[in-house]
């Protein structure tokens, strides 16, 4: 949560190629006649990962897709903190718009020649940490948004639906699978969990595939289900290679999250997101926490 007063911003790593060849997309700002990594302020309830990624196609003119979780760069302008929230990212091979009039020049510049040349030593320090992660592809787990209290619910627990506030969190969560390119969509059979995905699903043309057993109904009664049915979900995310985004209920979390080799230390908030990188043996490693914003 941010502090009174604090100004956060998003920015991104893109990088390119592999090994000598790998390169990464730095800005000019004749404002301040620097040279920098793409960033900028987050809007009102704005997501981190969807303010780097707009920032990002803004001052580039590059559409970024994010990867994993970078640390914070935190400093002090005109006396108030302010914190950059940093994404590992990959780009689309050529522009997809044109930049707005921040940045005169946008280039591709080999690691040596940015760590040489980049203006602020923040940003030298977040292209050496983003050039040791690991390679993964992204791997969502998100609790569904808010739904309707028990109490308050006639009909089967299964059919449960979202309330006005679940339903707008679940808009606000397309845009944070979109930064992250997700091609996949998972979700326990639940109506709620289903529904959290939907408006995603809706605006990239993507299925939701159900599974029952990782409903909390079916996983109280058989614990073992939950562990084959994320054994399937591994198995989507790792034959095809991309961004996958899984939907669950609280008391199930524990269970899909031990699968992952992760423990959960703090109970997830309704549509609370926790992003991973899985690697092409199916390791995961948790890379973000993603707080509601709703």
């Amino acid at each position: 949560m941010a502090k009174r007063g604090e100004i956060l911003a998003a920015g991104t790593v893109v990088l390119r190629g592999e090994g000598s060849d790998c390169e990464v997309l730095v800005v000019h700002r004749p404002a301040y006649d620097d040279w920098s990594l793409p960033k900028g302020k987050l809007n009102p309830d704005e997501y981190g990962p969807v303010a780097a990624v707009r920032e990002t196609l803004e001052e580039t003119g590059y559409r970024a897709r994010l990867l994993a979780r970078l640390p914070d760069s935190r400093y002090e302008v005109a006396g108030r903190r302010k914190t950059v929230e940093w994404w590992l990212a990959a780009a689309t091979d050529d522009p997809v718009a044109d930049h707005d009039g921040e940045a005169d020049l946008i280039e591709w510049w080999s690691v040596a020649q940015a760590i040489a040349r980049l203006s602020y030593p923040d940003d030298v320090r977040v292209l050496t940490e983003a050039l040791r992660v690991p390679p993964g592809v992204p791997f969502i787990i998100v609790r569904h948004s808010k739904a309707m209290a028990r109490r308050q619910w006639k009909g089967p627990d299964c059919d449960r639906r979202l309330t006005e506030r679940g339903r707008r969190q679940a808009k606000a969560l397309a845009d944070v699978f979109a930064a992250f390119g997700v091609r996949h969509l998972v979700s326990s059979s639940a109506t709620r969990c289903v529904r959290t995905l939907t408006p995603y699903a809706q605006r990239a043309g993507l299925d939701v595939q159900t599974f029952t057993e990782l409903s909390e109904e079916s996983a109280a009664a058989d614990p073992d289900g939950v562990t084959w049915a994320m054994s399937q979900v591994r198995a989507i995310a790792q034959a095809s290679g991309e961004p996958l985004a899984l939907c669950g209920h609280r008391p199930v979390l524990p269970a899909m999250l031990d699968f992952l080799g992760v423990a959960l230390h703090k109970t997830p908030k309704p549509a609370e997101v926790i992003v991973f990188s899985m690697s092409e043996r199916g390791q995961a490693r948790a890379t973000a926490h993603i707080a509601p914003k709703l």
